[in-house]
């Protein structure tokens, strides 16, 4: 991995990780739909990347996949491992950053869940999305999910309330740029998100670069066509 001092300057080595997590007990209807998607069946190797707290990938150990985690939050990792152990279930989770997987023809799926994807650079979007790729066995599948790009401008706020959290965002370079307020123990804090937000047209030609073919460009989890109106974009590639 890349020096610590070279991380410094990325939003999120300093953003808030809590404001990533969602509770333990979420994720089994995600999980079945995700399944459904990428056509997993029991015994199927699955990376989650970035896997946060197991919420996903312990709902797909319980149907039977061969999970592997993968996040860059050590403390995300230690209770993912938790939860494994106290319910007996196998998984395996690893601490690493996005682009420097190091897989090779090992997974059935590959799952970027919850709007993990388009936190670098463009080069460096592309270079994971090739380690995805590249970490994938013949015919397996990646799954990208963000936000829809196109809903977020027909209906851009620049100021929102998610909970506690006051969000003042701006677009800048195809990027939304998110200054999160909140208060933590007593606190009251400040941190920043800068997310990379794609076109169906950009993911087609991404995904053709990272050696992908484009399976279906959904508009959610449910397998719905997706529309400029939708509230995500869901994308699944396959590999050759």
């Amino acid at each position: 991995m890349a020096r610590t001092s070279s991380r410094r300057r990325e939003w999120f080595v300093a953003f808030e990780s809590t404001l990533w997590l969602r509770p333990d007990d979420t994720g089994r209807d995600e999980a079945v739909a995700l399944k459904r998607l990428l056509r997993l069946r029991k015994g199927k190797h699955v990376l989650d990347c970035p896997c946060g707290a197991g919420r996903i990938a312990f709902h797909l150990a319980k149907a039977g996949c061969k999970v592997t985690g993968v996040d860059r939050v050590a403390s995300f990792l230690t209770r993912a491992r938790r939860r494994f152990r106290k319910a007996h279930l196998a998984g395996e989770f690893l601490q690493c950053d996005m682009r420097q997987l190091d897989f090779h023809d090992q997974f059935h799926a590959v799952i970027n869940f919850f709007g993990s994807f388009g936190y670098f650079s463009d080069q460096e979007n592309l270079q994971v999305l090739r380690r995805f790729a590249a970490a994938l066995r013949p015919g397996g599948r990646v799954l990208i999910d963000q936000p829809n790009r196109e809903r977020i401008l027909r209906h851009f706020r620049p100021r929102a309330m998610e909970g506690k959290v006051h969000q003042t965002t701006q677009w800048r370079n195809q990027r939304c740029e998110t200054t999160w307020t909140f208060t933590r123990r007593g606190r009251r804090r400040r941190c920043r998100s800068i997310m990379r937000f794609y076109t169906p047209g950009q993911f087609r030609r991404l995904l053709a670069r990272a050696g992908l073919v484009v399976q279906g460009i959904y508009g959610g989890l449910d397998g719905q066509p997706y529309r400029r109106s939708s509230r995500r974009i869901c994308v699944v590639g396959r590999k050759a």
